[in-house]
């Protein structure tokens, strides 16, 4: 045999022990576990978002210096607490100014003696002139156009009459918009929450409208985003359970409180809100994870851990030995399948490292 021929089957041999040994003879240590009969979950995934209700940009409804801020950021403020005051002064003097003109403006038309007594002389000269008519000296028809003609007169009256209560109406209504001006140089909070950013500071001049903080309301919602085809049957109401990335593994218990009709246009997931049982000081703005919302359930039927699923398959460790198994699976939860078809019960599957694992490998179970 020539020399060549030697090292081909030298290299042909060791690659069958390598094979050997890779499948029959490795000692990969993985964590396995039992199926068996339980409670199946029929659980929709959904995102899960933590958001403040709302957020918003308070402004100011008056121009002027800001005289004095008592904000920061990152403080929590509650709902009617101060948060800037803005120079008041040239809207005081300007309603002093509107008080005076609509005192002077009533004491004016309180003093309409003309008007009145133009009209007690017209009414007398009428009732004479019908006197006088009644005994022959004048025509009906004189009469009649006097009498239109008083009429007219009334009228008159009656129209500037209402024109000044209007005039007087109107200075009492800017008069209140003045006060009111006043009153929103003191600017407060509208609700309990966290001051984000601050755009302005005492001494500055600001403007009608110009942004002065950014509140994040203390009231938070748990939202979660479910995907168009796993949409139907969610309902308040339904129980779910949150995990949240910043705590690891922990589950925590929710209920489904509010759903959403419409998708959203740009994704086109559904939203529903969540009620979860978790620490106050535990849920805060910008948590997200995933959740399971219970839509259903089954019980005595087969269940395995959610890791030993693998591609529409597991691996079932019999003798130390792995063997790929294609599953049919019904519900599925966070942690668990329902395994429907292709194990039995008391099957040890393996639940870590199914990536690196082949049909017909030798394992070692941790205990």
């Amino acid at each position: 045999m020539s020399a060549l021929k030697r090292s081909f089957t030298v290299l042909a041999v060791l690659a069958l022990m390598a094979g050997a040994w890779y499948f029959f003879g490795s000692n990969t240590q993985i964590e396995a576990a039992v199926v068996r009969r339980d409670v199946a979950i029929d659980a929709v995934p959904a995102a899960v978002k933590v958001d403040p209700e709302f957020q918003v940009t308070i402004t100011s409804d008056v121009a002027g210096l800001v005289r004095k801020s008592s904000v920061k950021r990152g403080q929590r403020v509650k709902e009617g607490d101060m948060l800037f005051e803005i120079d008041s002064s040239k809207y005081a003097l300007e309603l002093e100014q509107m008080k005076l003109q609509l005192e002077n403006t009533r004491q004016q038309f309180a003093l309409n003696l003309d008007q009145r007594t133009a009209l007690e002389r017209r009414k007398e000269d009428l009732e004479n002139f019908a006197k006088r008519t009644a005994s022959g000296e004048y025509p009906e028809i004189e009469l009649k156009r006097r009498t239109e003609e008083f009429a007219m007169f009334q009228e008159g009256q009656s129209r500037e009459r209402l024109g000044r209560e209007q005039q007087l109406t109107n200075m009492a209504h800017a008069i209140k918009l003045k006060q009111k001006d006043i009153d929103d140089c003191s600017l407060r909070s509208p609700a309990a929450g966290t001051i984000t950013e601050i755009f302005a500071q005492p001494g500055e001049v600001i403007e009608v409208r110009a942004p002065l903080v950014r509140l994040y309301s203390d009231a938070l919602l748990v939202e979660a985003r479910i995907n168009e085809e796993d949409f139907s049957g969610i309902r308040p109401g339904l129980d779910a359970s949150v995990r949240f990335l910043a705590y690891g593994p922990e589950l925590y218990t929710a209920k489904v409180v509010k759903v959403l009709p419409n998708a959203d246009p740009q994704n086109q997931q559904y939203r529903a809100y969540l009620e979860v049982e978790i620490a106050a000081d535990r849920l805060i703005p910008g948590l997200s994870g995933e959740a399971s919302i219970l839509r259903n359930r089954r019980t005595n039927t087969l269940v395995a851990p959610r890791a030993a699923l693998l591609n529409g398959a597991v691996f079932v460790v019999e003798n130390d030995i792995v063997r790929r198994q294609p599953v049919e699976i019904g519900f599925r939860s966070l942690t668990a399948v329902e395994i429907l078809k292709g194990v039995k019960e008391g099957d040890l599957v393996a639940l870590t490292g199914l990536d690196g694992l082949r049909d017909g490998q030798r394992v070692q179970v941790r205990k």
